[in-house]
């Protein structure tokens, strides 16, 4: 079935998309973080599917796909974690492996009162953007 986002990613959706809120990018420096934790956050959500499902990437998968360091993933985390932004909860065993989850809900306690901001913003250039698509109604003489 084709639907816009196929339309307009064609078949490079079938590796998987995520969705993530405009304010969190445009917000970023509001938020304090620089791009490479901004690349880490979206590592993250990548793997948030369910809500409470939380993420556990490791941080040396991470490192590997953005091109830095393990130790430096783990720097960003904890500067993440002490911005209130996310927080790596202790260890917890599978059945097969150790994992540590990442709780988002401190970004999205942050990006809240942000997107209050860029609310109106947001409708001004949708209502600008439809004016421009719908072609102008002809004036009768």
């Amino acid at each position: 079935m084709e639907t816009e986002i196929t339309n307009k990613w064609g078949k490079s959706i079938e590796a998987g998309f995520q969705q993530v809120p405009d304010v969190l990018i445009r917000a970023q420096s509001k938020l304090g973080i620089d791009s490479l934790s901004l690349v880490i956050l979206l590592n993250l959500t990548m793997h948030w599917w369910e809500k409470d499902n939380l993420p556990w990437p490791r941080p040396s998968v991470i490192a590997k796909r953005i091109g830095v360091s393990t130790r430096t993933v783990e720097r960003k985390i904890s500067e993440l974690t002490d911005k209130g932004l996310i927080e790596r909860l202790p260890p917890e065993k599978t059945d097969r492996v150790t994992i540590r989850r990442f709780n988002l809900s401190g970004l999205i306690k942050h990006l809240e009162p942000l997107a209050e901001g860029y609310r109106e913003d947001y409708l001004s250039m949708r209502q600008r953007k439809n004016n421009l698509a719908t072609p102008a109604e002809s004036e009768s003489t």
